[in-house]
């Protein structure tokens, strides 16, 4: 059950890393200037495409780490329940071979 448990224990050690990275990822994306996006003609508008598509790729990758983070959430709660289950069922059989011998 301890070797369960442990795992549990590094599958929300993970999630607590991409929870953090999804929060994080997007708040080092450059501003639009950094990509020309304040030039006037063609220059300007490849910089605002460029900029849009880059907020766009970032948000999608943070709600991706996001849904992984719940998921690996999800995971450890269901290893921690099975741990438990586990050691009830030896506990019960336990006590039943005790009472048969």
């Amino acid at each position: 059950m301890e070797t369960l448990r442990t795992l549990a224990d590094r599958l929300d050690e993970a999630s607590l890393a991409l929870a953090t990275l999804s929060r994080t990822v997007t708040a080092t994306d450059p501003a639009h200037p950094a990509f020309g996006a304040h030039a006037t003609g063609r220059p300007g508008e490849v910089g605002r495409a460029l900029h849009r598509q880059w907020t766009t790729a970032t948000g999608d990758r943070a709600r991706e780490a996001g849904a992984a983070a719940a998921r690996l959430a999800a995971a450890a709660t269901a290893l921690r329940s099975a741990a438990g289950r586990y050691a009830a069922t030896d506990e019960s059989a336990g006590q039943r071979l005790r009472r048969e011998t």
